[in-house]
């Protein structure tokens, strides 16, 4: 008498326990090296988004003082509001830019995201590398310029190119910001090559069987 066709045969044992063992080295070897633990990721999170969110209302404000500085008559005015942009740059902006970008690296590095295995991961630490770099070696120093310009109030002058600059340039950030924070709610384009590459065989057998039979 045959045996049942639900007992499986020898060969069909012997696959499935392989593919079982394959799924468990490539596991093993998929496994993050460095991870957060529950309580570090969830403080690691909450200061990256206080400090990010932190940020975006920064950089609003930095927006509105550019705007006003750039359509004021009034010397007086110009030089509280581009004081004000020093004092936001040199010390809050810096901090919360900062802490913001550390916090982000952090998170993905140790918690199951990565840090190269999403698009949209790579695409916001690009828009935050452009953006840190620029606020420090071009914005800076250009609103310190403004600040300068206007310092003296008896002047009619008013700050000079430096105002046009700021007032096109703090804007783009802002936008850049934003997208930035859009780009981490929706998380798009999914997993890079080297993403897929670390999934599980069991979980790339069955995207491919679901992609086969659509």
């Amino acid at each position: 008498m045959s045996a049942p066709s639900s007992v499986p045969t020898p060969t069909a044992a012997a696959a499935a326990a392989a593919a079982a063992k394959r799924d468990e080295k490539e596991g093993k070897k998929s496994r993050k090296k460095f991870e957060l633990s529950r309580r570090a990721r969830k403080l690691t999170l909450a200061v990256h988004v206080v400090t990010s969110v932190g940020w975006v209302g920064l950089s609003l404000a930095m927006v509105v003082l550019a705007l006003m500085g750039w359509t004021t008559d009034d010397p007086a005015v110009a030089k509280g509001v581009y004081k004000a942009m020093y004092v936001f740059d040199d010390t809050a902006v810096t901090v919360f830019s900062v802490f913001a970008a550390l916090s982000g690296i952090l998170l993905s590095w140790g918690s199951a995201w990565g840090f190269m295995l999403h698009f949209w991961i790579i695409v916001k630490w690009l828009i935050t590398l452009f953006m840190t770099i620029f606020a420090w070696f071009v914005i800076h120093p250009i609103v310190t310029q403004a600040a300068k310009n206007t310092a003296d109030t008896g002047s009619s002058s008013g700050p000079g190119w430096s105002g046009d600059f700021l007032v096109w340039s703090v804007p783009a950030l802002f936008a850049l910001l934003t997208t930035a924070a859009v780009v981490s709610v929706y998380k798009p384009w999914g997993r890079t090559a080297r993403g897929k590459a670390k999934l599980p065989a069991a979980r790339r057998r069955k995207a491919a069987a679901s992609t086969d039979g659509a």
